[in-house]
């Protein structure tokens, strides 16, 4: 809390990791690709800009409370199919397994129009398609996501806990499944993860104030998307909740989004402040990886198996209609342009050459970067 007064007053300070990196053009973009490249994560700031960011934050909490009355009818709802479909079903407190399309639950974005249009800014998207494909999904919104502050002063062994663990499709604990349960789960990619960038979490702040370890900016350890381990694997020798050498809690100021690579170790830390911190987490995903598998649970963020109705969809920009597509009523989510294009441009290729030479071919002769240089990829 703010009395704190031993706090180090360097704590309070916002300090950005997006700080160092060049404004515009190309340039901007690859210096965020190299951040998550090396570290596993970056900051593109002021996305939100700032004379924004207190309406599109007042439109997020009207968005939670609509969702909240939404929400209540949909449980109501999912306990009448479940009873149709096992007239035996005893509910308790817990989640209420959903139902496919079209009787899935509402999309938080379907609420949220204001801060939505945000979600389609051109660096934040230009950032998600380099690192994952040209045809990217949001396969996750997810509006209820704010640090609250701590209801009294925290002790140095509070301070020091921590939760370490990786995001869907790479969190190991799949929520929990069990015998009687056994739809309760995420599907998570068998460790050792594969080197491939699959999904990657952002994090909207939404203020009031700038995000600072003060006010609970989140613990990250750069690098260790490349680590074979995981706090959470079963035989990794990980304490998840001890502090772990060379981590570092995120900064950086209001209407900015954090991107990490889903593989990064991270963990929530607490807010001192005296304000809610509000925060929307996303989750941008290449075309082919799977949103039936996140997760099943009723409500709060879990479930992918959301629905996004076709007038709400309508009023979306072109742009932002890309990103859901495949969760709108009524809508085909085709395979999107530049992923034709290079499909027509490879069969035109392989119908020219005929009858060529490859003696001049040393397999693995060529890295990634001069590709991506001969292709025109690299700025």
């Amino acid at each position: 809390m703010s009395e704190h007064s031993e706090l180090d007053e360097r704590l309070r300070l916002p300090y950005s990791i997006g700080t160092g990196i060049p404004r515009g053009g190309d340039a901007e973009i690859e210096g965020y690709l190299q951040s998550l490249r090396i570290q596993g994560f970056c900051v593109v700031e002021h996305v939100i800009p700032e004379d924004r960011v207190d309406a599109v934050r007042e439109s997020v909490h009207e968005g939670r409370r609509q969702l909240q009355t939404v929400r209540e009818s949909e449980k109501e709802r999912r306990q009448a199919l479940e009873r149709a479909r096992n007239p035996e079903v005893e509910f308790g407190d817990g989640p209420v397994r959903p139902p496919l399309p079209p009787d899935a639950e509402l999309s938080d974005v379907a609420c949220n129009g204001t801060f939505a249009e945000y979600l389609a800014e051109p660096r934040v998207v230009r950032v998600a398609q380099a690192a994952l494909d040209p045809h990217v999904r949001i396969l996750q919104t997810e509006v209820n996501k704010s640090s609250r502050p701590a209801e009294q002063p925290l002790s140095e062994e509070q301070l020091r806990r921590r939760a370490w663990h990786s995001d869907w499709p790479h969190d190991l604990t799949a929520y929990g499944p069990s015998d009687e349960e056994p739809w309760k789960h995420c599907g998570a990619i068998a460790q050792p993860f594969p080197d491939v960038c699959m999904a990657l979490s952002t994090v909207w702040y939404l203020g009031p104030e700038d995000v600072t370890p003060f006010n609970g900016g989140t613990w990250i350890v750069p690098g260790s998307h490349k680590d074979p381990r995981n706090p959470r694997g079963p035989a990794d020798g990980i304490d998840e909740h001890a502090p772990i050498p060379g981590e570092f809690q995120v900064s950086a100021p209001a209407g900015s989004v954090f991107m990490q690579d889903t593989r990064i170790w991270h963990s929530g830390a607490t807010n001192q402040s005296e304000h809610e911190r509000t925060a929307v987490v996303c989750r941008y995903a290449p075309w082919w990886l799977s949103g039936n598998e996140f997760g099943n649970l009723h409500s709060g963020g879990h479930t992918l198996r959301t629905s996004v109705p076709r007038d709400v969809y309508d009023r979306f920009s072109p742009e932002l209609q890309l990103l859901y597509r495949h969760l709108a009523e009524g809508v085909e989510d085709v395979l999107q342009a530049e992923n034709q294009e290079k499909a027509q441009r490879a069969r035109a290729q392989r119908e020219a050459d005929r009858g060529g030479d490859n003696s001049h071919l040393v397999v693995g002769g060529v890295s990634r970067e001069e590709w991506e240089r001969n292709h025109g990829r690299a700025p």
